[in-house]
């Protein structure tokens, strides 16, 4: 049987064909790489790499470094959503503690590390102790009953609690809540995580 027509015509409506098909298949990759971020991750994900599997070896490895990069930056992005709700979790927990200088907890808190200054305050021929504007009149009532400690006339710049140096300024003992906060910062906010997201 022969053949009959125009060839151009037959070869470039091949062509045309070829590249539709060629088009359609790369149309359907971009958009099930698209649907890996959805809830319908894993369908479309296995869908994606079915057709690929049928074209060509080329395409699967794509797709591998495809997912590889949405599953890092999915995982990225949760991560950082996760940490901002720590921090601001952390945040409220220490705004709690400014407001809750007249609270029992904090006033015991105050007598026992002002307390250990004084007993401290022995060796070094007495401390000077530094506290925030707000906590001077507890603090002055507090170090009234001991010897050997004077509240500095400068405010120091902490959330609460005392810091003491020696007249010399060689010795420095912080009992501020900022210096606990730091010291225990990694601790605190695994305990934030742990109420917020469980054992994730």
């Amino acid at each position: 049987m022969a053949l009959t027509g125009n060839p151009k015509k037959v070869a470039e409506e091949i062509t045309e064909k070829n590249y539709s098909e060629t088009k359609k298949l790369l149309d359907d990759a971009y958009s099930a790489s698209l649907k890996l971020l959805s809830e319908s991750y894993q369908t479309a994900l296995n869908e994606f790499k079915n057709k690929l599997n049928e074209k060509s070896q080329e395409f699967i490895e794509s797709l591998k470094s495809v997912e590889a990069g949405l599953q890092l930056d999915v995982r990225k992005k949760v991560s950082e959503k996760k940490n901002a709700y720590i921090d601001d979790v952390f945040n409220q927990a220490i705004k709690m503690v400014k407001n809750g200088k007249k609270e029992e907890w904090y006033i015991n808190f105050m007598k026992k590390i002002i307390s250990i200054v004084a007993s401290e305050a022995e060796n070094y021929n007495g401390l000077t102790i530094y506290c925030s504007e707000e906590d001077k009149y507890l603090v002055q009532k507090i170090v009234s009953q001991y010897k050997n400690i004077e509240i500095s006339n400068e405010s120091a710049k902490i959330i609460g609690g005392i810091i003491a140096t020696n007249k010399e300024g060689t010795i420095k003992l912080d009992f501020s809540i900022d210096q606990i906060i730091k010291e225990n910062e990694v601790f605190l906010k695994g305990i934030a995580s742990e109420k917020l997201f469980g054992g994730e």
